[in-house]
Formats: C-alpha cells, structure tokens, sequence
C-alpha cells in the first residue's frame, strides 16, 4: 500500500509539471498570434527576458534559499546534541535511515507548532522547528515530524518547488508582459478582423493571457500538496510508524498559537499550513490535515499513537 501511494503521488507530479508546459504553450501561440501575425512566429525578446529572470531566480534559490528561509522563519542553529537531544537525536536517526548527510539543525523561538526543511541538495540541507512544536510532541510524534522533513530533502522536494515556483513566475511574467504591449497599443494588427477565424484566435489568445497566471498558480500549489503526500508516506516509511506522524498532525492542525515570524513567504516549506488555516483550497500549499491524518491512519491499519509525555514535560525542550 506505502510503495503504491508513494508512485502515485510521484506521477501525479509528473502530470502536474506537463500541465506547466501545457500553459507555456498556450502562451507560444497567444504571443505569436498577437505579436507576430499568422503564420505563427515567437516572439524571442519576452522568451530571452523570461529565461534571464528564471535563472537569476533559481541561482539565488539554489545557493541561498536556505539561507533566506531560516531567517524569515526566525531559526537559531545548534550545533552539539547538549543543547536540545531529542531533536538531534530525532535528526541524526532519520537522517541515517533515508541515507542522506545530516543536515544543520535549528530551532526557532516561535510558539506555534511548525517545522520545515530547506535545501536544494542534502549536502545543503537544514531543518528547522518551531520551540512550540518540541513543547506538545513526545518522542514518537517528534520522530514522525523530523522524518517528514527528511523525506523532503532526500526527495529533493525543495528544487522540484523551486523550479514550479520559477515556471508558474515565468508565466505570470510573461502574461504581464503580453498584457502590457496590448493595453500600450502592440500586437498584431494584420489580423482581418471579418475573419471568423481570426476573431477566435484573438478571443482565444486574449483568455490565454487572463488566465494563464490563474491556471499556473493553481498547477505551483498542487504540486506542493502532492510533495506533502509523498513526504507523509516517506515519513512512514522510514519510522515504520506512521500513527506517530498522524498525531503529531493533529496536535498541529489542532492549535490556535499564531506566528511569531512572517511565514507566509516560506509557507510551503512547513509541514502545515502557518497561521492554523484548516480549510484547503485549489490555492492552498498544503492538502487538508485531516485528509493526511486518514492516509497515515490506513497505513499504520487504524492503530492509535498512544502519547506519551511530550519533550517539555521531560524537561528536555530548551527554550530558543
């Protein structure tokens, strides 16, 4: 049952990267039609300008977007077991049974319970939790946690969101763009408007524009749910409990602490939606929780975690 819902998140991954391209061309003929008549010819100066800014993107992304997103999340290192063992220890095991480098360790004094890993490769890689989170999850749950995160990083779920990211931005800028050179008085004005067939392709061409950035956000947030997913079944997959991840979930979705921290920028990167938003939407980062706590639950066959004492009341939570 795990393998085939790991395969089935990742081909529905692939489905949703081809939809990207699907939309990139519809652009190629919008921005033909309108800029360069029929037959159709490309208009090279908005591709050379969208690939330029594409790759400024992915290069800042590539080598400091770890960076960044444990700054805007608040994040502290700890860089020695003594200063918080059960989050290292969580680290280190799950980091030895996905195989993968263990990566830097950091713990952010934000009250709601959230955690998040970023890294475009695991040599890279960090993770970072929320003091809220290590202050109501027991061993167990913790574990769940640590190991979602680094199934995300063995995956290398953070440069596939990288490269949606970059791909749904180049649509949006390149239907700015188109916008902007029709509203200013461009385009093509070779078309016989008595054409019924010209007129179709310019109503066509114009709904390409208004709804390509629409159709390529909702592509971006549809990837990210599925890595989630992919990362909850990975997660059980390495503890070999999975009730453990599904409380932990429960316990997160379940709080009303808000941020600290402006999470929003990052919010794809946590393991739940910041700020306790429960309902998903086509525009969410994250699938419904009570949707992955049901998954995890036919996994581990409907067993119940039963919870221990949580790291604070162990005495073992530092405060960041």
């Amino acid at each position: 049952m795990l393998d085939d819902q790991i395969r089935g998140n990742r081909r529905r991954s692939r489905w949703l990267f081809a939809g990207f391209l699907f939309v990139y061309a519809v652009l190629a003929f919008a921005s033909s039609y309108l800029l360069g008549g029929w037959p159709l010819t490309p208009s090279y100066s908005i591709l050379i300008g969208f690939a330029a800014v594409s790759g400024v993107i992915i290069a800042f992304a590539w080598w400091g977007g770890d960076d960044m997103a444990v700054l805007i999340g608040g994040g502290k290192q700890i860089e020695s077991r003594d200063q918080c063992p059960p989050l290292w220890d969580a680290v280190e095991t799950m980091s030895l049974a996905a195989g993968i480098p263990m990566p830097r360790v950091y713990i952010s004094p934000d009250p709601s319970p959230n955690a998040f890993a970023a890294g475009a490769t695991p040599e890279q890689a960090m993770v970072c939790v929320n003091q809220g989170l290590l202050e109501i999850l027991d061993k167990e749950e913790l574990e769940g946690v640590i190991a979602h995160e680094i199934s995300h990083i063995r995956n290398l779920d953070v440069r596939t969101m990288t490269f949606a990211a970059v791909l749904a931005g180049g649509i949006v800028i390149l239907a700015q763009g188109l916008s902007r050179i029709l509203l200013f008085g461009g385009g093509n004005n070779n078309n016989n408007s008595n054409n019924p067939l010209a007129v179709v392709g310019l109503v066509a061409s114009l709904l390409a524009i208004l709804l390509a950035p629409l159709m390529a956000m909702m592509i971006q947030m549809s990837i990210s749910r599925q890595r989630e997913f992919l990362a909850d079944a990975s997660a059980a997959e390495l503890t070999r409990y999975p009730q453990g991840l599904a409380s932990a979930l429960q316990k997160i979705s379940g709080s009303t602490v808000p941020p600290r921290y402006h999470e929003q920028a990052i919010a794809h990167l946590y393991i739940s939606q910041p700020g306790g938003k429960k309902k998903t939407s086509w525009f969410s980062t994250h699938p419904d929780p009570q949707e992955r706590i049901q998954k995890l639950m036919e996994l581990s066959a409907g067993q119940q975690h039963n919870t221990r004492a949580n790291l604070a009341m162990d005495g073992q939570a530092p405060t960041a």
